[in-house]
């Protein structure tokens, strides 16, 4: 019970270690990422999570190393996905803050009076359809009717 215990906490330490390592660094997309969102931390928790199940039950004479390191491959290698799939969010971006862009809801959507979920729900936006876009703040994006929407849940 306790090896258990030692096991599920050197592999939650070794996952959230993963994300914030090194802020002073450049962006590596392991350690720190130069995007905005927070894929990086999701992915790295999804990993270790994976790496350390996956690490013990590998190393079968030691099955809390093996979850450790498990825990530590999957966290940098989960932090590094997520990193790059905020990079490609980013690049993609540019294009909507132009204004003009046309854009497509990967899912049914909230239109909000602002730019964040604080703001009041003032429409929708249904799965599959289209609208205009006139700029856009942080990783919100405001459409040609002036409500604003969460750039994650669109496409370009």
């Amino acid at each position: 019970m306790i090896n258990r215990a030692l096991m599920a906490g050197a592999a939650l330490v070794a996952m959230s270690a993963v994300p914030g390592i090194a802020s002073a660094q450049s962006a590596n997309g392991i350690t720190n990422c130069d995007a905005p969102g927070g894929r990086q931390q999701a992915g790295a928790v999804i990993g270790g999570v994976l790496g350390a199940l996956a690490g013990s039950q590998i190393s079968d004479n030691e099955r809390e190393l093996g979850a450790v390191a498990g825990a530590a491959a999957g966290a940098a290698a989960g932090s590094y996905v997520g990193c790059q799939q905020q990079r490609d969010r980013a690049r993609q971006a540019p294009q909507a803050q132009q204004g003009g862009a046309t854009v497509r809801a990967t899912s049914n959507l909230r239109v909000r009076s602002g730019p964040g979920t604080n703001y009041r729900q003032i429409g929708s936006l249904s799965a599959g359809q289209s609208a205009q876009v006139t700029g856009s703040q942080g990783e919100w994006v405001q459409l040609s009717n002036g409500g604003w929407v969460s750039a994650h849940y669109l496409t370009y």
